[in-house]
């Protein structure tokens, strides 16, 4: 079977999920089967150097969000596209589908494989385009049965995320004081600035502990100062920190006590899987992909309505939480893990790309 040649488009490459995702994954495909580039359309290029050392091709657009810059980057991945001879682009979330569904308009062979990487892909009209472009694309990989929907082709393929276990296997001393963490991009579906309100119910109650929010903005937007006000708002400064972008997840994990993931629309994110393979206990809202992920012996899940009241619990039973916690790294470990996630998306690929129009 011949080398598939595939173009891992994304809107940047900011230290988030999708992003992270997208370089463990990249990090993992079998070079001889998969030649592999990678571009991103704007100008966020955290993660840049990152790919770049696991030998893969790398090409910031640093698109502007006009009419003259999108005509240039299509114009530029157009090119790229023919010079590099791409088979497949695999397109992640909704600008990166755009531009690809435009660019096969004009080179009909071209293949199409998408990963929205949320349940929420940002509104109605960006649902409707996804709906109406069915027929343009491939495949669509989605993290499990219950994102599926009417936008998605009928034979949406179930792909989990996958993480590399063996980052987390440290044995690394707790924090001294109870720390709760939160990781993720400052982006209003993440929720951090609810934490706020968390910590000072869990203050007036009497309890000690910490909350530690980490992540940066990105393009899509930046709420670093709503949740800075929410903190202050509710006199928690001295209980929540904000510690920005961070390189060492996995160690601020093992250190930690308890993962919380107050969010209002997710996919299935890595961060999770992550928290498990460092055997943290986990607090969620059942959002997204998530209810398949975690049960009531791996986790916790629970609205917003009571969330600081599970936080509360998990402060008091933490023996319990522990014992879940194991359960749930031995879920990550069997099942979601980075290999099988690589092989399976290396046959798409080259199923996909070994068929032409």
């Amino acid at each position: 079977m011949k080398k598939v040649n595939v173009l891992q488009l994304i809107t940047g490459l900011p230290i988030g999920g999708a992003e992270k995702v997208l370089l463990d994954l990249c990090s993992h495909l079998d070079r001889s089967r998969i030649a592999l580039y990678v571009i991103g359309l704007n100008d966020e290029e955290h993660l840049k150097g990152d790919f770049e050392s696991e030998g893969i091709f790398v090409q910031m657009l640093k698109m502007k969000k006009t009419p003259a810059g999108f005509l240039r980057a299509l114009r530029e991945l157009t090119a790229f596209v023919d010079a590099h001879r791409i088979d497949v682009i695999h397109a992640h979330m909704f600008h990166p589908l755009l531009l690809a569904c435009l660019l096969k308009m004009k080179r009909r062979g071209l293949k199409i494989v998408f990963t929205s990487h949320s349940e929420n892909i940002g509104g109605r009209a960006r649902e409707l385009f996804t709906y109406l472009t069915k027929g343009c694309r491939d495949a669509d990989i989605v993290f499990s049965d219950s994102m599926i929907s009417r936008m998605y082709k009928k034979n949406a393929i179930i792909v989990p995320n996958g993480v590399d276990v063996t980052l987390f296997s440290d044995l690394l001393e707790k924090n001294p004081i109870f720390t709760f963490i939160s990781v993720g991009v400052l982006r209003p579906g993440k929720n951090h600035a609810f934490l706020a309100a968390c910590a000072k119910y869990l203050k007036e109650s009497g309890y000690r502990f910490r909350i530690d929010i980490v992540g940066a903005g990105d393009d899509s937007g930046d709420l670093s100062e709503e949740i800075r006000a929410a903190i202050t708002k509710n006199g928690v400064e001295d209980e929540v920190r904000m510690l920005g972008a961070r390189r060492d997840i996995p160690q601020l994990l093992q250190r930690a006590h308890c993962f919380v993931m107050p969010s209002l629309f997710e996919g299935l994110p890595i961060v999770l899987l992550e928290a498990g393979a460092a055997r943290l206990p986990i607090l969620s809202t059942p959002v997204g992909a998530i209810p398949t992920l975690l049960d009531t012996g791996s986790g916790y899940m629970e609205d917003l309505d009571h969330f600081a009241e599970k936080m509360a619990y998990i402060l008091t039973h933490y023996e319990e939480a522990c014992a879940k916690a194991e359960h749930f790294y031995e879920k990550v470990n069997e099942t979601f893990s980075i290999q099988k996630m690589a092989r399976v998306h290396e046959k798409i690929y080259q199923n996909v790309g070994s068929y032409h129009d």
